[in-house]
């Protein structure tokens, strides 16, 4: 909402400028996002009477003017097409400044001199696309008779600065001058002024009937009629107004209906009375599939949660949102029919959501409008045209429906509201500062009733009321204090984030970077590296790519690393932790399940100058997150079983990850069609359940004192099966071994020549140490024999 210092000051009296006041109204609970200030670029800037215009003798797109400036007659060059004779203009003399830094000098143009510049309102600040039309090409022209010579910014009111407050939703009532001019009251005190409504009825009685087939889409309708209006441009004052709000000037009508609008925060619709169609208006929820053409010329499908208006057999307007095209107001329009109406916040919201028609209006109707404004503004509309549009009065108005606009009662006490701000306010102070806001308190010793009218119904409960007095009274007044000392406990990490940070630290410290995707996805993607086939779906998805909840954390890394290959950077290492969502049922609560997945590809570690790298393949993922389970005290629980994976996945590099005998995630290459699918290299991916990980207590760090005996150490190479693994081999010696046995290290893997084509050979480090006494060779002998017997009774022989 922007709201001008000069419109304000028309309705309460505030000697503070423009800086203090947005100051002063940010601190009391309405941000002030911006200050525009009209006269901040602008200097030596007067009303100039054009006594003669003639041709330029050698351009023919050019005018000489004379110009008298109050001192003198200047000659100007000037380009426009409406330049006349006797006409009152904007002039910015010789030395003086425009926005963007413009700065006038005397010139010569073909020949001529010019001393000065006769401005478009573009040229003093005025956006393009607000000005009015009829000044759209050429300079502004005053509409009546000015002193030439006087100040020019005071005559087209913009010797003024325009505050932008930034509203929370609850603020509807500050969407309006008087609603900004009560906020104003509040803090400053004062009276606030309303608009006059005098207006003089004529004529016959009002013969245009209103009936409300549904009272939930349409509680209350008013109408009045207004006859004989002539179609022209508004006071200069209105437009100057309407713009430095933000709204671009048409035509009287249109004008007034938007200048009540902002003042009052009730939207206005105008008909052309003899473009209805009929002598009745009936309000109704639309018919599902029903059609009509809005002011926009576009044709629109209705659903049945849309509200129109119509003349008892079509729709001539889509409720709040939008009128119809044949009976829009025109410029041979001479009767006009005003509505003023409390229409269902819920359906406006949804239609102008769903048809992408957000409007001043529509964003009023849909928080609700104040009931007290709306009889007041429609008799401000009518007032209006009668004097700006010539218009004729029709005796009363029509209405239907009940318009409720009793106060509501809030009950509160002082000590409700002493004990929630911390301070002894008494009960005169409380009523005091209420009785700024307009809220009148009825006292019964300590306790309070207050009376809020319709244009605060944000105001509900007691701690809305406590909250009013905070604000007001100044937040700066409340006291600060200490917590009590025996009720502060340290501050520390829970057992979850400690791990958390312990994960990201490790994994960051090994060069991967955190990626960070969106939780929804395509329904595609989100069939992929899981066992799922179906997924949560958005009932209003804002795309496909979007549509549903994502079932693993892999695809959208994969985009990542595609993403990134595509621009020529080939080495990428990222991980991600982040929720799954498994989906119970459409009307059912997903279950959550928190994640753990990287991926790699390229090279990592890379040294340019020392030629070494590591390659991102199988056996670095698998090291990178063994690190990560040691970093947790879970490495003897964790387990890595070949597995066929996914279809995504390489059917022979891919392993199942178990903790406790329990399934928990995957690590592997991606399948060689996947690659190529995505023109990727070869890349690693791993994804495991990071909430059975933290689940895991973690234990108490047990320290040892360093060995004072030598250790022993035997290495044995087996032949074994290509299938078996390394975990196996390792696991018959651990339990083989009766003592001593403090390391088992698989050191080589070879195949090839003098092996079989179907065995392979493993060469595994056993380090055997005694804490109490040196290890002699028979004592080593000793307790390595059962493990070399062990292998050979489960079928492995020692490669020689």
């Amino acid at each position: 909402m922007k709201v001008s210092k000069e419109w304000l000051s028309e309705y309460i009296d505030v000697e503070a400028d423009v800086y203090e006041l947005s100051e002063r109204i940010t601190r009391g609970g309405i941000e002030v996002d911006d200050i525009i200030d009209y006269t901040s670029d602008i200097k030596n800037l007067v009303i100039g009477h054009v006594e003669e215009v003639r041709q330029h003798p050698d351009a023919d797109k050019l005018n000489l003017c004379r110009v008298n400036t109050g001192d003198e007659v200047k000659q100007i060059v000037c380009g426009a097409d409406n330049v006349a004779a006797d006409t009152y203009v904007i002039v910015c003399q010789v030395g003086g400044r425009l926005p963007g830094g413009i700065k006038i000098k005397k010139a010569k143009l073909r020949g001529e001199v010019s001393e000065g510049m006769i401005c478009s309102l573009d040229e003093i600040g005025i956006p393009t696309d607000y000005v009015p039309k009829e000044y759209q090409d050429g300079i502004f022209i005053f509409s009546e008779d000015q002193e030439a010579g006087a100040p020019a910014l005071p005559a087209v009111y913009l010797d003024d600065a325009v505050m932008e407050f930034d509203l929370t939703p609850n603020r509807k009532d500050a969407l309006s001058i008087i609603g900004a001019a009560y906020e104003t009251k509040a803090l400053y005190g004062g009276d606030v002024v309303h608009p006059s409504t005098d207006l003089t009825e004529t004529g016959d009685q009002v013969d245009v009937s209103v009936r409300n087939e549904d009272s939930e889409a349409v509680p209350y309708y008013a109408l009045r009629v207004v006859k004989d209006v002539e179609i022209k441009p508004a006071p200069t004052w209105m437009q100057i107004r309407l713009i430095k709000a933000g709204i671009r000037p048409i035509n009287n009508v249109v004008d007034i209906s938007n200048y009540v609008m902002l003042e009052y925060g009730q939207p206005l619709h105008m008909f052309d009375y003899d473009q209805l169609g009929s002598k009745e208006i009936v309000t109704r929820f639309a018919e599902e599939g029903e059609k009509m053409t809005t002011l926009d010329g576009k044709e629109r499908t209705l659903k049945g949660s849309d509200i129109v208006i119509t003349n008892g057999k079509e729709p001539v307007a889509l409720a709040g949102v939008m009128g119809g095209d044949f009976s829009e107001v025109t410029e041979e329009t001479t009767n006009v029919i005003i509505e003023s109406a409390v229409f269902n916040p819920v359906s406006i919201r949804k239609t102008s959501g769903r048809l992408d028609l957000r409007s001043e209006a529509s964003s009023r109707f849909e928080k609700g409008v104040s009931h007290e404004f709306v009889l007041p503004a429609l008799e401000r509309a009518a007032y209006l045209l009668e004097t700006y549009a010539g218009g004729k009065v029709q005796l009363g108005y029509n209405s239907d429906g009940a318009l409720d606009t009793s106060d509501s009662i809030i009950k509160t006490s002082r000590d409700f509201i002493n004990n929630r701000l911390g301070m002894h306010l008494e009960t005169s102070e409380i009523e005091e500062t209420l009785s700024k806001l307009g809220l009148e308190t009825v006292v019964s010793g300590d306790d309070l009733e207050i009376h809020v009218p319709s244009r605060r119904d944000d105001l509900q409960i007691p701690e809305d009321i406590t909250e009013e007095v905070a604000r007001i009274y100044g937040y700066d007044a409340l006291p600060s204090s200490l917590p009590k000392f025996e009720t502060i406990t340290p501050g520390r990490l829970t057992d979850e984030q400690e791990k958390h940070r312990i994960i990201r630290h490790q994994l960051e410290s090994l060069g991967l970077s955190q990626s960070i995707n969106y939780a929804l996805t395509s329904k595609e993607k989100a069939t992929q590296f899981t066992e799922r086939k179906e997924a949560l779906r958005l009932m209003m998805p804002m795309s496909e790519d979007r549509a549903v909840l994502r079932n693993s954390l892999v695809p959208h890394l994969v985009d990542n690393v595609v993403y990134n290959t595509s621009r020529q950077q080939k080495d990428v290492q990222l991980f991600e932790t982040g929720r799954i969502f498994i989906s119970k049922g459409q009307d059912v609560q997903p279950e959550e399940v928190e994640k753990l997945a990287g991926i790699l590809t390229g090279r990592m570690n890379n040294t340019d100058w020392l030629g070494s790298h590591v390659p991102a393949d199988f056996y670095a993922a698998k090291g990178i997150l063994d690190s990560v389970f040691e970093k947790l005290g879970l490495t003897d629980d964790i387990h890595y079983v070949p597995s066929e994976g996914y279809p995504e996945m390489h059917p022979g590099r891919t392993a199942d990850i178990t903790l406790g005998g329990e399934y928990i995630g995957f690590v592997g290459e991606l399948h060689p069609k996947y690659e190529r699918d995505h023109d990727l290299d070869q890349t690693i991916v791993f994804e495991v359940d990071l909430d059975a990980l933290l689940a895991v207590k973690s234990g108490t760090i047990e320290y040892e004192v360093l060995p004072k005996y030598p250790s022993v150490i035997r290495d044995i190479a087996l032949v074994a099966d290509r299938n078996v693994t390394a975990g196996t081999l390792v696991d018959i010696i651990e339990n083989a071994a009766k003592k001593h046995l403090i390391d088992v290290y698989v050191f080589d893997v070879y195949e090839g020549e003098n092996i079989e084509a179907d065995k392979k050979s493993v060469a595994i480090r056993l380090t055997y140490l005694n804490k109490e006494e040196t290890l002699t060779d028979e004592a080593v002998e000793e307790i390595h024999q059962p493990v070399l017997e062990a292998l050979k009774d489960e079928g492995f022989a020692l490669r020689g």
